[in-house]
């Protein structure tokens, strides 16, 4: 029987550059985990995002770190992710 972690296990690519996962670390914790649910929900479920955490998206985490995580989500093919889908999606 294959548990819920199993089915989650991803394997993460090499960092495109020096440093580039510890500044993907640093961006996720200036966001509270539920608005980190809330805006991968929206993303992938065309689910709206809260007034609250898109005013952590937009103030808290900034356009950088944004950026950043688009780049680091696309690059995870387990997650099959639609790069122009996701690339439209997240810049709303």
């Amino acid at each position: 029987m294959v548990t819920s972690e199993e089915e989650f296990m991803i394997t993460i690519p090499p960092e495109p550059e020096p440093g580039f996962y510890k500044t993907i670390e640093e961006c996720i914790e200036k966001m509270s985990r539920e608005c980190g649910e809330n805006i991968v929900k929206a993303v992938l479920e065309d689910e709206e995002i809260s007034e609250q955490c898109c005013v952590e998206l937009v103030h808290g985490m900034g356009k950088i770190c944004h950026d950043d995580l688009l780049q680091f989500y696309v690059s995870l093919p387990q997650l099959g992710f639609n790069v122009t889908h996701l690339n439209i999606r997240g810049h709303q």
